[in-house]
Parts: structure tokens; sequence; C-alpha cells
């Protein structure tokens, strides 16, 4: 009987170890491509020493400062990390749509110029 209780416990303690590290997996691929979050603040000293790399960003949606149908609008988001406003422009072609003064997971690379171009998102 106590050989059975032993045995019951370890499968169930391998069964937590093994749903904790499914979560811990799942978070991080949430960000995978983009594992980095954006330097916020170099970032706005020299934008152009970034162009080509990818980040992600946690962000709130403030205004939107241009749109272009079947191009894309320019957002002002206010970063979680400092409350920093930048501009990003997310592609008429992105799903989904953002709500202000909501929190979202930008996932971003920083083209010519300085260009803040979201390729995915999801709402915080």
């Amino acid at each position: 009987m106590k050989n059975t209780s032993v045995r019951f416990l370890l499968l169930f303690l391998l069964l937590v170890i093994i749903g904790l590290a499914g979560f811990q997996w799942y978070r991080v691929s949430e960000v995978s491509g983009y594992p980095e979050p954006l330097p916020v603040s170099a970032f706005m000293e020299r934008p152009l020493q970034f162009s080509g790399n990818q980040y992600h960003l946690d962000a709130s949606v403030e205004n939107v400062l241009a749109s272009e149908e079947q191009v894309g609008r320019i957002v002002l988001v206010s970063a979680d990390l400092d409350g920093s406003s930048l501009p990003i422009f997310l592609p008429s072609d992105l799903p989904g749509n953002v709500e202000f003064q909501q929190k979202y997971r930008f996932k971003l690379s920083v083209e010519n110029g300085g260009l803040l171009y979201v390729h995915a998102m999801t709402k915080n």
C-alpha cells in the first residue's frame, strides 16, 4: 500500500514538472524570433544603428497618426518599459485591430530609416 502511494506521488510530481516546463516553453515561444525587448532609450538616441534587428515591444496604444487603406497605419504607442512614445507602422495585411489605451505585445523589426515595422501583435 505504501509503495503504491509513493509511486502515485512521484507520478503526480513528474506530471506537475512537465506541465510547468510546457507552460514556460509556451511563454518563451510566444516571442520566438523576437527574443529581445526593444531597447527604447538607446533606439530613441540612435535609431539607424538598430536597422535590420528584430525585437518585441510591450506598449499601450495612444493614437493613430496616419492611415492609408491598402498600405497601413502609423500608430503612436507608449512603451510599458519607460513610458516613451514611439510611432510604429502596422501594415494593412496585419490581422487584427488595435484599440486605444489597450496593451499589446508587438513583434517588430527596425527597417531602413529607423521605421518600427510590426510583423505580429497580441493583446496583453
